[in-house]
């Protein structure tokens, strides 16, 4: 292969000065120049995937870890397939990149028909790919190296997945290595709006007695979690967490830290504080019916300060150019310490768990042993449905969660645990999903044992999509075409294995679960991979799921 450098050769450098050191997909033919070049790269790997869609779950999933992510498919089928991870990821403020290998530029310039394009047009694929990107490069011989520089630049700074089409007679061209870094500043504030949205929060501040915070997934996604609980700490004002911001990496064991706001369920003291609160400052929430459930904020109320990533606002007044960055470094250095009344979610480690012998295990008594088996700076990935139940388990201090928002794609999470582990090594990571979810990606698991990768994945097994017989405007109902085929799924992990010896275990009863846990810990440490089938009977749903799918579907019936 030539060693002159090339268009392929900047990309790929361009790539690693991100941090980025893996790169996922599937191997098609137009993008076979870029990925030759991947070859003998030093310090950049290629993890190839089962198919496309899990390509771009994995790149998700190692972007939600690492900060950006990475994934290369061909043009047509290859990047359609992965359209729904890119998706996700814009949903949810992912750093994503997209490379998508084209036909030589010159041959679809002289209307030559070949392969994956629609009828010979090719044309479409990057419009459909800019409705859920924040930049698009269409590479030429011409722009390439800038074009690239921009919408690397753009990802990471946005916070947005962005697409990179790479025709196969460009990527092979000759190109200079680059002369600068990237331009990775963010955006600031105008400082004439900062200080005057400052002259009117800081009073409001001072006269509240009881304010509380509500932060959701995107203080995560801009790296604005220790700012947040920085901010805590110094006002003493007590802050409550969506159910997706559990991928901010909130500091769950943080004394102001009230837990995971559910909506506005009765009775729960979470969602109470939020109601009662006589000056509420929401942190970038994204509002849904999953994630906030009927709580409609009245957002021109003098009591609420609507703080997003590039704005704010106060009743009536708006501040389009503040950056909630700079807000918090300011609330930091400008608020004094005070103390508030407020009492905190009961933690599910706080009292031990004692198994019942061959009792069946229930959602409830499930969820209340995983809080236990959790440890300080696990990675946990989350998916849909059933597995919500594990978004109500306080998380001990360093933990990091990973879960798709209210993109609410059922099977995202298998691939993430594949990129999450590949971006940080160091850590124990620990996979729940159903075996629906499971059913739709179950392929990469045969990618994480080729890895050598050793995830504890808690598989819940309950012949069905329950999530779907819940959230039903008609209200709760067993479906036919909700049931599932039963497979062995325990031993699929042994099936898959071909230089590991992983750990497939079964249980249906607490001391059947607690000897799994055991085992599953030691096996970790022993470099193997485990998955525990958990046996639920098909209608046992976490009351959480049941509480919070029945406020958003009150809230739907409300608004007809």
């Amino acid at each position: 292969m030539s060693t002159q450098y090339t268009v392929n050769s900047y990309l790929l450098d361009r790539l690693k000065e991100l941090g980025i050191r893996h790169i996922f997909g599937v191997p098609g033919d137009y993008a076979f120049p870029l990925m030759d070049r991947m070859e003998t790269t030093e310090d950049i790997s290629w993890i190839g995937n089962c198919n496309e869609l899990n390509g771009a779950y994995a790149a998700d999933g190692y972007a939600r870890i690492h900060g950006i992510g990475a994934f290369v498919v061909t043009c047509g089928v290859g990047e359609l397939s992965a359209a729904c991870g890119v998706a996700g990821a814009y949903n949810d403020q992912v750093p994503l990149i997209a490379i998508v290998g084209h036909p030589p530029k010159e041959g679809v310039k002289t209307g030559l028909t070949t392969h994956h394009g629609l009828r010979g047009d090719f044309s479409g694929f990057a419009r459909i790919y800019k409705e859920f990107t924040v930049a698009q490069a269409l590479l030429t011989p011409e722009n390439a190296c800038q074009e690239i520089d921009r919408v690397f630049e753009a990802c990471w700074s946005e916070k947005l997945p962005v697409y990179v089409q790479l025709p196969r007679d460009v990527g092979d061209l000759p190109a200079q290595p680059p002369t600068a870094k990237l331009a990775l500043s963010e955006p600031v504030s105008d400082p004439k709006q900062l200080t005057v949205f400052l002259e009117s929060l800081l009073p409001l501040l001072s006269a509240a007695q009881r304010p509380a915070m509500l932060v959701d997934v995107w203080v995560g996604s801009f790296h604005l979690t220790e700012l947040v609980e920085s901010f805590a700490s110094k006002s003493g004002i007590p802050f409550a967490a969506t159910p997706a911001a559990k991928s901010a990496f909130l500091d769950e064991t943080h004394p102001q830290y009230l837990g995971t706001y559910p909506g506005e369920i009765e009775g729960n003291a979470v969602s109470q504080q939020i109601k009662e609160a006589d000056l509420l400052l929401r942190l970038a929430i994204h509002y849904d019916e999953t994630n906030t459930g009927r709580a409609a904020f009245n957002l021109r109320s003098p009591e609420v300060v609507n703080l997003q990533i590039n704005s704010a606002a106060i009743g009536e007044s708006d501040y389009p150019n503040l950056r909630l960055r700079d807000v918090l470094m300011q609330l930091n250095e400008k608020v004094d310490h005070r103390e508030f009344a407020f009492s905190k979610q009961a933690r599910t480690t706080s009292v031990a768990f004692e198994p019942q012998h061959d009792t069946p295990i229930t959602q409830e008594r499930l969820w209340q042993r995983f809080g236990h088996f959790l440890q300080s700076d696990d990675v946990l990935v989350i998916d849909q449905g059933m597995c919500f139940g594990a978004t109500m388990v306080t998380i001990p201090a360093g933990a990091r969660i990973v879960t798709l928002g209210s993109w609410g794609a059922i099977g995202y999470a298998l691939p993430a645990v594949l990129g999450a582990h590949l971006a940080d090594n160091s850590r124990r990571h620990l996979l729940v999903l159903g075996d629906g979810a499971f059913q739709m990606t179950a392929q990469e698991l045969s990618t994480i044992l080729r890895h050598e990768l050793n995830p504890i994945i808690i598989l819940l097994h309950n012949n069905r999509y329950e999530i779907e017989n819940v959230y039903r405007l008609d209200g709760y109902k067993e479906m036919h075409y909700n049931e599932l085929q039963s497979w062995n799924y325990h031993q699929l992990l042994m099936d898959f294995a071909q230089t590991q010896e992983p750990l497939g275990l079964k249980v249906t009863t607490e001391s059947e679960l607690e000897t799994a846990f055991t085992k599953a810990a030691q096996a970790q440490t022993e470099g193997r991979c485990v998955l525990i089938e958990v046996i639920l009977a098909p209608n046992d749903v976490p009351s959480y799921v049941a509480d919070s799918f029945n406020i958003g579907l009150e809230r739907q019936r409300n608004s007809k």
